[in-house]
């Protein structure tokens, strides 16, 4: 059996180490595991595994599904506001979320990369009574909502593929969710034409929005900046320039991160300048 860390440190709790090394097993696909999948992956004593699984489930950080398999919590997705990479996200946004949501007068939300997931990291909401609110920490999968497919987009082609083959798997949210991989395709070309993303209802029945990607030094998408609003309010005819203002200041944030235009692959370029 593997020991957990070398070398052994007297300060370190053993099996606490253990649970966390389980916990970062997630961050592998599939995502989900059961005892013995992760017992004969890690190398470790079963027991050992199943004690600290029941922990981190009993902490709130892993679900446990009706065939036996774990797999991570929301809860994982709010530390991501800690992580090295993401607080640079959040100040590089801030200044610029203020400013979208004074000057547009909807709730603003920014989203960080995970995998194949969006998590919203920070949010601006609208003062007005009846306004969109996601939850903080929450992930969601990249193929339906405005930020969300707008980090799908630009993806390189072998990510965004294999998440296109994941369709039939993933929620339908509404009747407007794109569910067809050949449709959803031609979307995400769109998108990185205009460099903006609209959710028609495709996430949230009753709301409309855009979303702009955010991209870090190494050219890769890491976030993502969104406004929306009740679709009763946002009608679809003011969707294109408001878009191109979230846009905007996604590239300024990006520009921020220290990205350069030409730092992106060609293939998924388009809409960056």
């Amino acid at each position: 059996m593997a020991e957990p860390a070398e070398p052994r440190d007297r300060y370190v709790i053993q099996s606490a180490l253990v649970t966390l090394q389980i916990l970062r097993a997630f961050g592998r696909p599939p995502h989900q595991f059961g005892m013995a999948e992760l017992a004969s992956a890690l190398d470790l004593d079963r027991n050992q595994v199943f004690r600290s699984l029941r922990t981190l489930e009993q902490a709130g950080f892993l679900n446990h599904a009706a065939d036996g398999r774990y797999s991570v919590s929301s809860a994982v997705f709010t530390l991501a506001a800690g992580a090295s990479s993401e607080p640079s996200i959040v100040q590089a946004a801030s200044s610029e979320l203020d400013w979208l949501a004074l000057s547009t007068g909807e709730t603003v939300h920014l989203f960080a990369r995970q995998g194949d997931l969006a998590v919203c990291i920070d949010r601006r909401e609208s003062a007005q009574s009846v306004r969109l609110v996601a939850i903080l920490g929450r992930a969601v999968p990249l193929h339906a909502g405005a930020v969300p497919k707008a980090m799908l987009a630009f993806l390189p082609s072998e990510q965004r593929d294999r998440i296109l083959d994941q369709l039939p798997e993933l929620p339908r949210y509404s009747e407007y969710t794109q569910v067809d991989p050949i449709s959803l395709l031609a979307e995400l070309a769109q998108i990185r034409r205009q460099g903006f993303a609209v959710s028609d209802r495709d996430f949230d029945p009753a709301a409309r929005g855009v979303g702009a990607p955010v991209f870090g030094a190494d050219g890769e998408v890491i976030g993502g900046i969104s406004v929306g609003g009740p679709a009763t309010r946002l009608q679809l005819e003011f969707l294109g320039a408001l878009g191109a203002q979230v846009a905007q200041v996604a590239h300024s944030v990006s520009l921020r991160l220290g990205f350069l235009p030409s730092a992106a692959a060609p293939e998924y370029s388009e809409g960056l300048e």
